[in-house]
């Protein structure tokens, strides 16, 4: 048996059981992709920490896949997992503290980005201190030092450091791996193309509240920097 003919045995079994054992062995089954973007993003960072990171962006991998779309899910596995770099990066931001609290950040920064999947917008303090089984005060804490949060108000190349408008060959690799709504945004929000917007525009011509423009921002930026490794 082929190794993704294997991954989505063990997939369906446990989507039909939902069972804490079928789960492990689902992730024991991709534990090498696991190892291996663990080992791709951690630098000064443990390995462990990256490790922890993933698994978590398995599971979600595994609860948002529908093979009627048409997408593998070792494919749709693979993107989420690229979601792991922005919080290696995030890692490094903070990598000055304290152990302690650097673990405690991470915890914050995992269960936030859950959240973010669950709701498909920014949790609110409420929802992750609940979550969190913290005080409320403790997550304003966290969520001030929160130092890579894309502003509203900021273009979105001001937040990727790699952009450059004379990098017109790296930016159209990149853009040709976007989905229509994807493009739509790093041409507005960057210029590329020639129509640069204000968000006030983006959000009118993309049907899109602030949050939602917040969200897409983010999810945009975070792909981004996963197709350049950072």
């Amino acid at each position: 048996m082929m190794v993704q003919d294997k991954d989505l045995e063990l997939w369906e079994k446990w989507r039909r059981s939902q069972s804490q054992v079928d789960l492990s062995n689902l992730l024991e089954q991709v534990k090498p992709l696991i190892k291996t973007v663990a080992q791709q993003y951690a630098g000064n960072i443990s390995p462990a920490i990256l490790e922890a990171e993933a698994k978590i962006q398995a599971v979600n991998a595994f609860k948002s896949f529908d093979p009627s779309r048409g997408v593998k899910l070792s494919t749709h596995l693979m993107n989420q997992l690229k979601k792991t770099s922005r919080f290696a990066y995030k890692h490094q931001e903070i990598y000055s503290v304290p152990e302690s609290r650097r673990i405690k950040y991470h915890t914050f920064e995992s269960v936030k980005s859950h959240l973010r999947d669950k709701y498909d917008r920014d949790p609110s303090i409420e929802e992750l201190a609940d979550s969190l089984k913290w005080s409320n005060s403790e997550v304003k804490r966290y969520q001030r030092e929160d130092i890579r949060e894309l502003s509203d108000s900021q273009p979105l190349s001001s937040d990727i450091g790699f952009y450059k408008k004379d990098d017109t060959a790296m930016l159209a690799y990149m853009y040709n791996d976007l989905n229509p709504q994807e493009k739509l945004l790093l041409e507005y929000t960057t210029g590329y193309g020639g129509r640069q917007l204000s968000n006030t525009e983006i959000k009118r011509r993309l049907n899109m509240t602030q949050g939602q423009l917040s969200y897409a921002k983010k999810n945009l930026t975070n792909k981004l920097k996963g197709m350049q490794g950072l």
